[in-house]
């Protein structure tokens, strides 16, 4: 998953899945993690970071 590089885009990056996971070995259930994945509704490029700026950014 490549991310988003551009900073004009970043008003537009949304958090999916805040510090947490959902694995098919833990039966899909929620996961606590140190990482969030996030996605740019701009170009659609989504990845998981566990950055401090992820706090800064809104729900989507």
């Amino acid at each position: 998953m490549p991310a988003c590089k551009e900073r004009t885009h970043r008003p537009a990056w949304r958090v999916v899945v805040r510090r947490a996971n959902y694995s098919a070995f833990n039966g899909g259930r929620r996961t606590p993690s140190a990482y969030s994945l996030l996605r740019c509704t701009e170009c659609g490029a989504a990845w998981r970071t566990k950055a401090a700026y992820v706090s800064d950014i809104p729900n989507g």
